[in-house]
């Protein structure tokens, strides 16, 4: 019935408006509420206005197509021409289609795609090359369901959806394991969010600014804009060659703690020399995502919008360009940053931004504590003791730690030192990581304690807990263990006997 009331609305008003053909619907039904803010025909300031459909046509009275508006104007049909839209002052949007339909509007896309068309053929191409992409990216995909609906949670607050019936792409979030913290839309609609961002990020507004800002760009079609400019400048095959060469002959080798992906409750660690690999500058260039300095401006412009729209802090983008600035810093990598060009450019985006306060959220901080446990092992896997330190240190600050923090910091500072004032510190971190455990015994606990009493001399302490930790592996083994875990208990059982033997002998 809708369709129908719309189809005699236009009839009606296409028919009587003295147009030679028929119109060429561009935003299909829309129902955008507003009020004249300059009088149209006669009607004054302040009378009520409802933009219905967007449609190309040619008018009997000019040469050439247009753009118009059928619009309603106190009850009255009309085709607003473009040129006068300037006219009616949109009222705030209630949903985000309508959020999205406004910008649409307000950035004059249904002009954009009318004059340039959807490259449909290309967005099939892209599409494919993006979920070939993806496929090579599930080896490091981040697997945790709390903290992927989580993400998911605050991506549908502010997700672009219905807004455009001719793009068939379709919006979802992955996270995927990186120590860099990076989010990328690729240019089919899967957003990217690394567990390095999450990590940076202290706030969820922090968080809905930086998905804001992707979504941005995906909606104003930067992505399929600039692959199509280059592509023209290249030869196709020559093109598209490169996107997934540097990801072909990828070898992702999955590291695990200590040859033990229960011991620290974190799951598999990917090398970060298969990140780099898979998240490189080739493939971010060839699939749109280098973005000109305008483009980000505008998709900036518009996230701060949406925010303001969404009742959060739309300083929320600044206060997260400024922590990623403060990672990069830390790194000592200022240039040639992977999504984000140079710090130089992020400074940029500041200024333009607003106000780079430093956000910080509780209920963020506890959702994210885990991800920081996780890239913190990621680092540990890679020999980047210092940045296992950071990230643990914040869960600290924060009373976020759990067992698993503290001896991952023991590890990493046995890594660095070993001075006695370093080993009796590693002590009171394995002690804290004790009593946070309470009943329910941490293995990694007991082996990195026998290790630092080693270190420390002290053989007789060091066979007594040795006993104990051979304890809990036969209790652990009778839990009828088997393929990888039996494997590591065995192996466990073994080395514990053979250094049992050497203390006895010492």
């Amino acid at each position: 019935m809708k369709r129908l009331i719309t189809f005699v609305f236009l009839a009606v008003l296409f028919s009587t408006t003295g147009f030679a053909a028929k119109p060429k619907d561009l935003s299909g039904p829309i129902a955008l509420k507003g009020e004249l803010q300059q009088q149209y025909e006669n009607y004054p300031v302040g009378t009520p206005v409802v933009i219905r459909k967007v449609v190309k046509m040619k008018s009997a009275e000019q040469s050439g197509s247009d753009i118009f508006y059928a619009t309603e104007i106190n009850g009255m049909q009309f085709a607003v021409p473009s040129s006068a839209l300037k006219a009616i002052k949109l009222s705030p949007p209630e949903t985000n289609q309508e959020f999205w339909q406004q910008t649409y509007l307000k950035q004059h896309l249904y002009e954009y795609f009318s004059d340039r068309g959807y490259h449909s053929k290309l967005r099939k191409e892209v599409d494919e090359e993006c979920r070939d992409y993806l496929y090579k990216l599930e080896d490091i995909g981040y697997e945790d369901d709390f903290i992927t609906s989580y993400v998911q949670s605050i991506f549908a607050k502010l997700t672009a959806t219905g807004i455009d019936a001719n793009r068939s792409e379709r919006l979802n979030v992955r996270i995927i394991q990186s120590p860099e913290p990076d989010a990328y839309m690729l240019p089919n609609g899967t957003m990217l969010i690394s567990t390095g961002l999450l990590c940076t990020l202290d706030s969820e507004d922090e968080l809905a600014a930086i998905i804001a800002n992707e979504m941005s760009h995906f909606v104003l079609d930067h992505q399929i804009n600039n692959i199509h400019r280059a592509e023209r400048r290249a030869k196709r095959a020559a093109f598209w060659g490169t996107v997934l060469a540097v990801t072909a002959e990828v070898a992702l080798e999955v590291a695990y703690w200590d040859d033990d992906d229960t011991a620290l409750g974190v799951g598999a660690v990917a090398s970060i020399g298969s990140v780099a690999a898979l998240l490189n500058v080739n493939v971010v260039n060839r699939l749109g995502m280098n973005y000109k300095n305008n483009q980000e401006y505008a998709a900036d412009r518009i996230a701060r919008e949406l925010l303001e729209f969404k009742g959060m802090n739309p300083d929320g983008l600044a206060s997260a360009l400024s922590k990623v600035i403060g990672y990069y810093n830390m790194q000592h990598n200022g240039n040639n940053l992977l999504r984000y060009g140079s710090i130089d450019n992020l400074k940029k985006r500041i200024d333009k931004a607003g106000k780079a306060e430093n956000q910080s959220s509780r209920t963020y901080l506890k959702a994210t504590s885990d991800v920081v446990t996780f890239n913190a092992a990621m680092n540990m896997a890679d020999q980047r003791y210092e940045e296992t330190a950071r990230l643990i240190q914040k869960n600290i600050n924060n009373n976020l730690a759990t067992d698993h923090d503290y001896v991952i910091l023991a590890k990493s500072q046995m890594a660095l030192y070993n001075t006695e004032e370093a080993n009796e510190e590693c002590a009171t971190l394995l002690w804290k990581a004790k009593e946070l455990a309470g009943d329910s015994p941490n293995l990694d606990i007991y082996k990195q304690e026998i290790l630092l009493l080693m270190r420390m001399n002290k053989q007789a302490k060091a066979a007594s807990t040795l006993k104990e930790y051979l304890e809990l592996l036969s209790r652990y083994q009778e839990q009828g263990m088997q393929g990888e875990e039996e494997e590591w208990t065995n192996k466990e059982i073994a080395w514990a006997n053979q250094l049992l033997d050497k203390i006895s002998r010492l």
